[in-house]
């Protein structure tokens, strides 16, 4: 929670709709060309291309990726 002015008000996601699936896509297709070799990887790729993204949208991107 951000702090005492905010409670009770919901926080919106840093990326909303369709903005959040365009860069959760773009992580995907980066993890398809560099194949990384452990999810310790992955999320350290993801982790320097794509800073201002959450582990949240690191780890949506991550699911359903073949291993």
């Amino acid at each position: 929670m951000r702090g005492n002015a905010e409670a009770g008000r919901t926080v919106s996601h840093p990326l909303a709709g369709s903005e959040l699936e365009f860069s959760i896509a773009e992580m995907r297709a980066l993890l398809a060309r560099t194949r990384p070799a452990s999810d310790a990887e992955a999320l350290r790729a993801l982790r320097h291309a794509f800073p201002a993204a959450t582990l949240e949208q690191r780890v949506a991107a991550m699911s359903g990726r073949a291993r």
